[in-house]
């Protein structure tokens, strides 16, 4: 294995292309995905309650079987279970082009384990090659960094498209975008990534059962993990209700005028981009970084997060103004999140069952998340946005309050 003295910046260019060719071009599928499914969905005739089902199966699924399958990643090879959700996210994009409330039903099952594969698999991927092939850890958050980065200009990018395939195709037409972009992505995974294990290796006698329970310990034996974990279901909870709320929200804010949300949705995904920029100024500054670790700028983000969330509550429907400038806020904020946590995880959790680890980190979420959604007919848009505020509230001050830093030199990545 390489040492940080003779560890090759050619070679670790190399591997972070790898890495974020496959990561774009999942993301954008995914992002495709986001402006018009509720305009999707409204066209079939469904209401509020029925599309909140239809998110509230995908979290449980993605809490239960998507759990298994991640942790899974560990032992029959994690490249493999990426080319696999590939595979499950085109066949769930053709069940959403049908009128049909099951059917609708079993595509959202199968996005819920696509998405807790999503947010494991890929990242544990990239962390073990990172390792294995003995790159400075401190290069993972500039390859983060980079990746949120260029998310946000993937994301403004979709949501032009999108606004753009809708204008010619109709609302369903950014889903067969996402299948033609989910399908390179597999071409791209199998043409050119080697695979990668955690506990077992391959080996078909370490059983599922197993690498739960290892992770399960993982957890148990590190105040950390379970302080990062936290932190993670408050801030993406409020994430997913925000997906689910912001478009109605601005609609009543706005009345019966008919609004660009693919525009929107880029100028939001532009705020990503600005989060993510601010994270890569203040992480290449050793001076700063000496104080503020990548924990603070986590506590920052959920703090802003919750400060954009009282905004939302206190001023929807009454100024769309402060309204709309609050969403950008909270998207600067995921900017910031994104790479601070992910940097975090990746330093936290062990090599042997870290897909497991991760997908048990989303248990938490999924069901807090489903929660929500259960209860969205009962609860004004404004009371959902003011409990997300106290969410990502908490988790600022767990964060700052119990968090262990272990400040490292920062060393320049090539």
């Amino acid at each position: 294995m390489m040492t940080i003295s003779n560890a090759n910046p050619i070679e670790f260019k190399k591997l972070q292309k790898q890495y974020l060719i496959v990561y774009l071009l999942v993301m954008g599928a995914d992002w495709l995905q986001g402006p018009y499914l509720y305009k999707l969905y409204r066209s079939y005739g469904l209401d509020l309650s029925q599309i909140a089902c239809l998110f509230l199966t995908g979290f449980f699924s993605g809490a239960i079987a998507g759990t298994a399958m991640g942790s899974a990643a560990d032992t029959i090879g994690r490249r493999k279970m990426c080319l696999g959700f590939c595979t499950m996210s085109i066949c769930g994009l053709f069940l959403r082009q049908i009128d049909s409330y099951s059917v609708l039903f079993l595509s959202h099952i199968l996005s819920g384990l696509c998405t807790a594969l999503l947010y494991s698999v890929f990242e544990a991927w990239y962390v073990s090659e990172h390792t294995s092939r003995g790159f400075p850890n401190e290069w993972r958050a500039r390859t983060f960094a980079t990746g949120t980065f260029l998310n946000g200009l993937v994301a403004i990018l979709a949501g032009v498209s999108a606004n753009g395939l809708v204008s010619w195709w109709g609302y369903g037409a950014p889903y067969y975008g996402a299948i033609v972009l989910l399908a390179t992505a597999a071409v791209v995974i199998q043409s050119i990534w080697t695979e990668n294990y955690g506990e077992g290796d391959g080996k078909t006698d370490t059983q599922l059962i197993h690498t739960l329970k290892e992770g399960c310990r993982t957890l148990w034996n590190d105040t950390n993990i379970i302080i990062l974990g936290t932190a993670q279901t408050f801030f993406e909870c409020s994430m997913y209700v925000f997906v689910l709320l912001y478009t109605p929200a601005v609609e009543n804010a706005v009345g019966a005028r008919e609004l660009p949300l693919g525009m929107l949705f880029s100028t939001l995904m532009f705020a990503v981009m600005m989060g993510s920029l601010t994270f890569r100024v203040i992480e290449r500054q050793v001076k700063i970084i000496a104080f503020l670790d990548y924990s603070h700028i986590l506590a920052l983000a959920l703090g802003l997060a919750s400060f954009s969330f009282g905004v939302m509550s206190y001023f929807e429907p009454t100024s769309i103004v402060l309204l709309v400038s609050s969403y950008h806020i909270f998207e600067f904020t995921t900017g910031l999140y994104y790479p601070a946590i992910s940097s975090l995880k990746a330093d936290v959790i062990p090599e042997e069952t870290r897909a497991g680890v991760m997908t048990l980190l989303r248990i938490p979420m999924n069901l807090g998340v489903g929660f929500l959604m259960w209860h969205v007919e009962d609860l004004s848009t404004a009371t959902m946005f003011a409990i997300c505020g106290l969410m990502t509230l908490a988790g600022c001050v767990l964060v700052t309050l119990t968090y262990r830093s272990k400040i490292t030199p920062v060393i320049p990545s090539p």
